[in-house]
């Protein structure tokens, strides 16, 4: 079996096999013949993408067989320095936590790329797209895969790449208005993104001053061996700058904290997220919701030695860990994400910020100590979030034919009334139309809003339960178990609003009455995806009631041989990091299933009969409408004077002012954007071509000048030349006899 270690290569090489064909020929087969192109293009890369998949399971097979110790797979020496002892080989390192990851990305990419041969049929640009998707694959691979952080970054700015090449995807679209939407959402990825790259780069750097290497082993032994002997000064490798190891650590972690804000988009460089919904939906599902946006999470668990000791020695000092602040920014990010969500009415651009709020639970399950919460939610997340995005795009989808079909019923006359497929208040009564696509899309609400028995209820208990069993040693935990789980509140209020606006009631546009089920090549993925979505719980489940299922707690087992926490918690090295409950905490899961199903409940209920037509207004913007179930309520008084208008113009101010019209439109358009076109303007239009240009054409018009001046004395007479060597010589005769005559 440990001969299996040796195909790891493969998993890059196929991706880049399907790069290869879809950009070189690829185009030429779907423009010979459409129809044997599509099928060509689209499952070539798709059966890349499978084949990744396989090796990525043979590994696994493998690791079991070699009693799950790490092995790395050397390919090249990528960065040697002999004279400074420094090197980065260019290494794989297959353990459980890389290949946990790698499954997620091929198992659940490979199921996208089935969809997306439905979902693009006809696009001019199928090839290209698939292309993008196998790029991505490669890069996603190369970062999780690294054994070093050099590597990982390698993958971590080339999933940024491919991220600003899928949004922009549409690039040459306009909106009615002449913006271009998707061109301009693709860069403001990229610019928000280069923040956190930026913080990536110098956590880097200072990690190889302080510990002599970038590889992952290195660095933690080293750390672990720095933390053992109470060193509390180091110095900085090349360098005679001492600097205290707690400082240097807390550096190192709270840099690695703000690029994973950026790549994981949380407060406050999450803006990217809601407008990359402007590419292609399988991409979203793949890139924004399954597998690059939880390029942070991964970032901060592989970083769990650093984190962890960081922890102890703030505890030892008596100050705020790095891991508080991220867990902080994390519970801060899922709570103001999913506040946000309730005002929205774009279906993608609900689920863009109900990512953002979920990965806002994975950042805080982290920066807690919930290591395996963490990575549990991101695995369960990525199949009901994926099977989501994928059926708003079934849904997308079956809008947008049937306003085909009203408008080709109108004699072609496509009618101006401001129609957009995305938005829900166009949808309704979509269950009767779309039967496939409604069961699925319910499975992944209902598992995101953490109902039981489905996946979202057990990982999302386990963060919560993490929170709560730890808040009397670390008494922020508290705050963050009540932040999160408002959080959890709200996703099942918001969920349920879409649902109901969705696919219950009457159809409120034409279109919704003129929709019908997507192809079964769109289908099928979507009920693999709400298989998994269902029973994903049980790659964690805990024990209950002291009963323990063959089930239970595989992926803590699977993960422990990579999380060296746990290791460290064993021999004694942290005796106070925080322990995950290993059983089901009853009282916990019993208050947030309780909480989830009444605001799930409340959701149907305040949009049981509104809004009626397109041009409605939102309950949740109507007091009554809203809240007319505390009409029965003895403090109706309170609720309807008091609490509930304040919490409907907190959310429209949160989600319409203050996100949009302060954060987006001025801070990011006129701040960020606006002072970057000045500069490049001043750039090209003063200090390029006024002053760069300006001295090289002076030079070019004094050196004219001087030509023009020394041209005239060439008139060809041998006279003139005669003169002109008489009057040199008597020239240098004065200047060497000079001093003579003046000396006497």
């Amino acid at each position: 079996m440990e001969s299996l270690f040796g195909l790891a290569p493969l998993i890059l090489i196929f991706p880049v096999i399907g790069v290869l064909f879809n950009g070189l020929v690829g185009r030429r087969f779907v423009d010979h013949d459409r129809k044997t192109g599509e099928r060509w293009s689209g499952w070539f890369a798709t059966i890349m993408a499978l084949s990744a998949f396989v090796v990525v399971v043979l590994l696994n097979l493998a690791l079991h067989a070699n009693h799950f110790h790490a092995e790395t797979v050397m390919l090249w020496d990528w960065i040697v320095i002999p004279g400074q002892g420094f090197s980065v080989p260019w290494a794989m390192q297959i353990d459980t936590l890389s290949v946990a990851m790698m499954l997620v990305v091929t198992g659940v990419g490979s199921i996208i790329h089935i969809y997306s041969i439905g979902y693009m049929h006809g696009d001019p640009d199928y090839s290209r797209y698939f292309a993008y998707l196998n790029l991505f694959l490669f890069f996603m691979l190369i970062l999780v895969a690294g054994n070093n952080y050099l590597v990982l970054f390698v993958g971590w700015e080339g999933v940024g790449l491919c991220s600003y090449l899928l949004i922009g995807f549409w690039h040459e679209r306009l909106t009615k208005d002449g913006v271009m939407k998707n061109a301009n959402a693709a860069r403001k990825a990229m610019i928000v993104n280069r923040i956190g790259d930026a913080a990536m780069i110098l956590g880097i750097i200072l990690t190889f001053w302080v510990f002599g290497s970038v590889e992952f082993n290195h660095v933690f032994e080293e750390a672990i061996h720095i933390f053992e002997s109470h060193e509390e000064m180091v110095t900085l490798v090349g360098t005679n700058i001492e600097m205290a190891f707690s400082t240097a650590l807390f550096a190192i972690t709270i840099l690695f904290l703000v690029a994973a804000t950026g790549k994981s988009a949380q407060l406050v460089l999450h803006v990217w997220l809601p407008d990359a919904m402007a590419g292609p939906t399988p991409a979203s599902a793949l890139i924004h919701a399954a597998t690059m946006v939880t390029s942070g999470i991964y970032l901060i668990v592989r970083s769990n030695v650093l984190y962890e000791i960081s922890r102890a020695l703030s505890v030892e000092s008596g100050t705020i860990s790095s891991g508080d602040i991220v867990a902080l920014v994390g519970a801060a990010t899922a709570l103001y994400a999913g506040l946000i969500a309730f005002t929205q009415y774009d279906i993608k651009k609900v689920l863009a910020y109900s990512t953002v709020s979920q990965l806002g639970f994975m950042i805080a399950a982290a920066g807690m100590g919930a290591y395996v919460a963490a990575m549990f939610h991101l695995i369960t997340h990525a199949f009901f979030k994926a099977l989501l995005f994928m059926a708003a795009g079934s849904v997308i989808h079956g809008m947008e034919h049937g306003h085909h079909e009203v408008a080709h019923g109108h004699h072609g006359r496509d009618d101006d009334d401001g129609f957009d497929p995305q938005d829900m208040r166009y949808m309704g009564g979509l269950r009767h139309k779309m039967p496939v696509t409604f069961w699925t899309y319910l499975v992944g609400a209902l598992a995101l809003a953490g109902i039981f028995p489905f996946a979202g209820f057990w990982s999302k208990d386990e963060i919560l339960a993490h929170a709560n069993a730890n808040q009397g040693e670390y008494g922020l935990f508290l705050v963050l178990f009540i932040m999160l789980a408002l959080a959890a509140v709200c996703t099942a209020f918001y969920m349920g609003r879409q649902l109901r606006m969705v696919f219950w009631g009457q159809p409120r546009h034409e279109a919704a009455g003129h929709a019908h089920e997507s192809s079964p090549i769109m289908t099928f993925p979507l009920v693999l995806l709400a298989v998994f979505g269902t029973v994903a719980g049980l790659f964690n489940l805990p024990k209950v009631l002291t009963l323990e299922f063959g089930w239970s707690l595989t992926l803590e087992h699977w993960l422990e041989h990579s999380i060296q926490t746990f290791e460290l918690m064993e021999e004694g090295i942290l005796a106070h990091a925080p322990h995950t409950p290993t059983s089901l905490i009853v009282e916990v899961a019993a208050l947030s299933l309780g909480l989830a199903l009444a605001f799930l409940g409340l959701a149907f209920y305040v949009y049981r009969d509104k809004p009626k037509t397109v041009s409605d207004p939102d309950p949740t913007q109507k007091i009554p409408g809203l809240w007319g179930v505390f009409g029965r309520l003895p403090i109706d008084t309170f609720y309807m004077s008091l609490l509930i208008p304040w919490f409907n113009r907190f959310s429209d101010w949160l989600g319409h002012k203050f996100e949009w019209s302060f954060w987006h439109d001025f801070f990011h358009e006129r701040v960020i954007r606006d002072t970057f076109v000045w500069f490049a303007d001043l750039s090209a239009n003063v200090l390029d071509a006024q002053g760069v240009d300006g001295i090289v054409n002076g030079l070019g018009s004094v050196t004219r000048w001087l030509a023009d001046g020394i041209r005239v004395s060439q008139t060809g007479y041998a006279r003139t030349y005669a003169l002109g060597v008489f009057l040199g010589t008597v020239a240098l005769l004065i200047y060497f006899l000079w001093p003579y005559v003046m000396g006497q």
